[in-house]
């Protein structure tokens, strides 16, 4: 490996937050065509089945453990202080917002008031009341906690979504 793929490889490994071509460029002192070609034998050599990781291109670059590996591996991350409900239920926000909260409790269930009300104690999201029931949205607490902007996740799931049509892994489709 080359001495900037070694260091675009430690950028993409050390950082909090995805970076962009430009920031990378500035790091490695090179233009960012030459940044894209380097990022394209990365992904090319994470995308072998060797490999627990690869180069993820939401929001920025970084590398992010494959999605085989991630529930084995998840005890080690800093996000495992959320449960997994409160997860789906973050990221259903996350995909609708602005959405109602009687739209998730059709989906999720009950537990939904307890998720809600502890995600906005913890200020990932913000709710306003309507009508009978609350619109809930992310925060930008929310960004800087997954280091992803609101945009860029948006993109990211939506592209997903189009692969698996709407499915949120409940079997259900949340109401628009």
């Amino acid at each position: 490996m080359n001495e900037k793929l070694a260091l675009l490889e430690a950028c993409l490994f050390t950082t909090e937050k995805p970076l962009s071509i430009e920031e990378l460029a500035k790091i490695l002192k090179i233009d960012e065509n030459e940044v894209k070609w380097l990022l394209k034998d990365l992904e090319d050599i994470y995308s072998k089945d060797e490999h627990g990781i690869e180069v993820s291109d939401v929001g920025g670059y970084s590398l992010v453990v494959k999605p085989k590996y991630l529930e084995k591996v998840s005890n080690l991350t800093n996000h495992t202080d959320l449960p997994r409900g409160m997860l789906r239920v973050l990221s259903i926000i996350a995909f609708y917002e602005p959405v109602k909260q009687s739209d998730i409790v059709k989906v999720i269930g009950n537990r939904t008031y307890q998720y809600i009300s502890e995600l906005e104690k913890r200020g990932l999201i913000k709710t306003e009341k309507h009508s009978r029931t609350k619109i809930i949205q992310t925060t930008k607490e929310f960004e800087e906690y997954f280091g992803i902007e609101k945009k860029s996740l948006k993109k990211f799931l939506r592209e997903k979504n189009e692969k698996t049509k709407g499915d949120i892994g409940t079997g259900h489709k949340v109401p628009s």
